[in-house]
């Protein structure tokens, strides 16, 4: 079956849901900014890449899920196309605010923060893990910062049992637990692993302030033994103790960010928003190739959480680029992208294996006027495609890559910079030749 067309701007979904513009896009699915006719408000509308025949039935199983941590989904529909095909789509709650990966861009966070953050995170995979679910694709790009507080995006790849889903798991290769290497069925444990990343990352060093319960409890979610590891619910219960963070019962759902907001009905929450990406068949080759490049990439985590028989500390290891290419939806501007300017790219490979690398990419403007609305531009030399992009909109044409500025970061101040990262396939990844901003010429390094 063939992916479904990709529609323009404008068109209306079910009569009631037009299309704005495209707020992010990945893999598996592209994120709208929209509006709603007939609540007369913005909304998220997501929309996959593939053909997805059993979304609606993964929607209806994981509609009972409800929690305050977990973005919210206010409607499932499937548009008819022109050639008598069905376009399913999701309609969701719009963010505001800004993902962990782009917060940890500019550097670990304050301990108590980082546990928050984390309990808040444990508390949604809690109630999911109760309800028989498991994200598989925990990471600071499906972790989104709002005013209101922590939100869970992405459950699109969720797993609920081995009757709706075939062939091994999938997820991020940075953020994936030991033991789905091996094809083995996704468990809560292996959730509970990659929530451990994410506390690690945002932890940075460890230092005398952090207090040794988080210390702890970090090193047992990354045991690679999955039994030996805490139940997300210990998790949050732990990481909200150390914080003052509240948790489970004593948790309060967020302020609604606007008057118009409260006033609309209690939305359904679910988990299940994209079916998986590809045929089992094309799956386990990458998986298993990517997951073993994620383990390499993890080695220095384990060799500072894990016990020492010396009862020395290690150093710890640098972080990794955050992957995950979710798409975030998130509000975007109208205004044009402002003209060519001074600029320079810093494209740092962060990852490779085999068939696959991970890129981190920062654009410093180095002209005299803000940009609003930046837009940067390359050309792959060996074939190359991006398959999940974050921080950022994404357009390829061919070796053509087009990365256009988030709703939340639009303007480039004079010196001021912006990073986004993206997972691709082909090639090995090394950097294009010529990069253009705005249709200006960049220095690149």
């Amino acid at each position: 079956m063939t992916a479904p067309a990709e529609p323009a701007p404008g068109t209306v979904l079910g009569g009631r849901y037009r299309l704005e513009e495209q707020v992010g896009a990945g893999g598996m699915a592209t994120v709208w900014r929209a509006t709603d006719l007939v609540l007369e408000r913005a909304v998220a509308v997501k929309l996959p890449r593939r053909a997805a025949g059993g979304l609606r039935r993964e929607a209806a199983a994981a509609a009972g899920l409800e929690h305050p941590r977990v973005t919210a989904v206010y409607d499932y529909g499937e548009a008819v196309l022109p050639d008598g095909g069905a376009l399913p789509y999701v309609v969701m709650e719009l963010l505001r605010g800004e993902s962990l990966a782009s917060r940890l861009a500019r550097g670990p966070l304050p301990w108590r923060e980082a546990a928050g953050i984390g309990a808040h995170l444990a508390d949604a995979l809690a109630a999911a893990h109760a309800a028989g679910i498991v994200h598989r694709d925990v990471k600071p790009a499906n972790v989104f910062l709002t005013p209101g507080g922590v939100k869970v995006l992405d459950f699109g790849i969720a797993f609920t049992t081995r009757t709706s889903l075939t062939g091994p798991v999938w997820g991020t290769p940075a953020y994936a637990a030991p033991e789905l290497a091996t094809g083995e069925e996704p468990a809560p444990s292996a959730d509970v692993y990659s929530l451990g990343i994410v506390l690690r990352e945002m932890l940075g060093d460890v230092g005398p302030e952090i207090p040794t319960e988080v210390i702890e409890i970090c090193r047992r979610c990354l045991d690679e033994r999955p039994e030996a590891r805490p139940d997300a619910g210990e998790v949050a219960a732990t990481l909200g103790r150390a914080s003052g963070v509240p948790v489970g019962k004593a948790a309060q759902p967020p302020t609604p960010a606007t008057p118009q907001a409260a006033a609309v009905p209690p939305p359904h929450l679910t988990k299940i928003l994209i079916d998986d990406p590809a045929p089992a068949k094309d799956r386990r080759p990458l998986l298993i190739a990517a997951a073993i490049g994620g383990l390499v990439l993890l080695a220095g985590l384990f060799a500072l959480l894990a016990p020492d028989s010396s009862d020395k500390k290690q150093p710890a290891p640098p972080l990794a680029a955050a992957p995950s290419p979710s798409p975030t939806p998130t509000p975007s501007a109208s205004a044009s992208p402002s003209g060519p300017t001074g600029c320079a790219v810093a494209y740092q490979v962060t990852n490779r294996w085999p068939g696959g690398f991970q890129v981190q990419v920062q654009i410093t403007n180095q002209g005299d006027q803000a940009l609003t609305g930046w837009r940067l531009a390359w050309e792959f030399t060996g074939g190359q495609r991006v398959t999940q992009l974050w921080d950022g909109g994404l357009a390829q044409s061919g070796a053509q890559v087009t990365v256009t500025a988030p709703g939340y970061n639009l303007s480039l101040p004079p010196g001021g910079t912006a990073r986004f990262g993206f997972l691709g396939q082909g090639g090995a990844g090394d950097p294009p030749q010529r990069f253009t901003l705005n249709g200006g010429d960049c220095t690149s390094g």
